[in-house]
């Protein structure tokens, strides 16, 4: 009976390798160049974002995503943001998919995988919840509703995204590279909607997780002083 098992498995995954392969995790951050423009996927094990920004000036040109599903050759996402269209906001897009090692197709374009190595502790979606005055947190009455600030990290790429899901509109975004080491999380900035000045720039920032919440203190990129307190979507997502 064993062996009877073992046969039909060998089958269905010779017959079957693309769901074999869709099965697995798409989590990490990939991106596509052609001519000027770069295309930027960032997946979390809950929100995806596409970003397409001009490779030289890095203007922004486009932002979309939400949650999302990866169901048979499809890539499903209920749209949270959409920065060209808000009409596509509460709507679900759906596009065609293939994961291949470290690449993956989505509709004709190919990515290559930009994440080196296991994402670490910041891996996931964030929620910003309030600030800090001092060591006190003063909190934001409602952070999840109607208007949301998420932040989204992979192994080594961010993304902030600024939206308010009942009005649809859309505010801002930024995103690039990060690193953690001891308390010290720094940013690159990559792509930026309120100031091309902080594109390019590396800021380093204090970081503390504690019971919860991720203490993000440092300077703005445009200037100033920031203490703000962020935590895990998924621990807003339900209240």
């Amino acid at each position: 009976m064993k062996q009877l098992l073992r046969a039909l498995l060998v089958c269905a995954l010779f017959v079957h390798p693309f769901f074999v392969s869709a099965q697995k995790p798409i989590e990490g951050s990939w991106s596509n160049t052609q001519g000027d423009v770069s295309t930027w996927i960032l997946v979390t094990d809950q929100i995806v974002s596409l970003t397409q920004f001009e490779t030289n000036s890095h203007k922004l040109l486009a932002t979309y995503g939400g949650t999302y599903r990866v169901k048979g050759k499809e890539l499903e996402i209920q749209q949270e943001w959409n920065s060209q269209d808000s009409l596509q906001v509460g709507q679900l897009k759906k596009l065609i998919f293939q994961r291949k090692k470290r690449q993956i197709q989505v509709e004709q374009q190919v990515f290559t995988q930009m994440d080196q190595g296991e994402a670490g502790k910041m891996k996931g979606a964030w929620i910003i919840v309030g600030n800090f005055s001092g060591d006190v947190l003063s909190r934001r009455s409602n952070p999840f509703f109607p208007r949301r600030t998420m932040k989204i990290h992979t192994g080594n790429a961010f993304q902030w995204i600024a939206y308010n899901v009942q009005s649809k509109q859309f505010f801002g975004t930024g995103g690039g590279f990060y690193s953690t080491q001891g308390n010290t999380y720094t940013e690159e900035i990559v792509f930026f909607t309120k100031a091309s000045s902080s594109i390019g720039k590396k800021l380093p920032f204090e970081f503390q997780i504690q019971d919860g919440i991720w203490r993000h203190k440092g300077q703005k990129s445009t200037g100033g002083p920031m203490d703000e307190a962020w935590s895990r979507r998924e621990l807003l997502d339900h209240k």
